[in-house]
């Protein structure tokens, strides 16, 4: 299910967005401005594409396509907005958007734009830097080469946030079941002091993630190069 969040501050046009992207098999997240998108974003939610209106309370939607197209790159940017002015269209472009709309627009219009723009994001993440996953000495190699070891039980862990979803985190229990434990009997306190553990060998602004009340996503491309250890 192809994931994208919408930021409209009209909540009569924000519902039948979220309802009719949900019919067509979207998940979709509506925020009602920029300040809330960046709560989300700091909670480390992630969307491979962000609908964008431009006239918003507070900080408007020029500004924080420009603001997001340095802190996330990745992320794919779509106006929808009722401006239509050439000069319009030709600042958002410039500012950072991938596709302009002008209001009001067919939804299968807007699903059909939606997916064109995830699968550009798609294509570009294979190229994005690269974290591997080797089995045979556990370890796991950053982008520049740098091998840092790790535990067979930190090697399943990051397994797991290999294996997921891109940009979707993966729940606590989950992370458990990976380290071959049970959530039902596991101190939920030695699965945060593991993940303290690789959060530190990766650095401070590693790729390892907390989403609040969720669980844990790798920010980066990761992934497992051969079988996991079995001792």
């Amino acid at each position: 299910m192809l994931a994208v969040a919408i930021v409209e501050d009209n909540a009569d046009v924000l519902d039948d967005l979220l309802f009719n992207l949900g019919r067509l098999g979207f998940q979709a997240r509506g925020f009602a401005d920029g300040a809330d998108l960046d709560a989300a974003l700091v909670a480390g939610q992630a969307w491979p594409v962000l609908v964008l209106d431009l006239g918003l309370p507070g900080e408007d939607g020029l500004s924080i396509a420009r603001r997001l197209r340095q802190s996330h790159p990745a992320i794919g940017i779509i106006a929808l907005t009722a401006r239509g002015r050439l000069e319009d269209r030709v600042a958002g472009l410039n500012e950072g958007f991938d596709l302009y709309l002008v209001k009001p627009v067919d939804i299968t219009e807007l699903a059909a734009a939606i997916r064109a723009i995830a699968r550009r994001v798609a294509q570009l993440g294979q190229t994005a830097p690269l974290w591997r996953l080797e089995a045979l000495e556990p370890s796991l190699i950053r982008p520049d080469g740098e091998r840092l070891p790790l535990a067979v039980h930190e090697f399943h862990l990051l397994e797991a946030l290999a294996a997921a979803v891109p940009d979707q985190p993966v729940a606590r229990d989950d992370l458990i079941r990976a380290m071959g434990k049970d959530p039902e009997t596991y101190d939920p306190r030695a699965l945060e002091v593991v993940l303290s553990r690789l959060r530190a060998k990766l650095g401070d602004q590693g790729p390892l993630k907390a989403v609040r009340g969720q669980g844990y996503r790798f920010s980066a491309r990761l992934v497992s190069e051969s079988a996991i250890p079995t001792h």
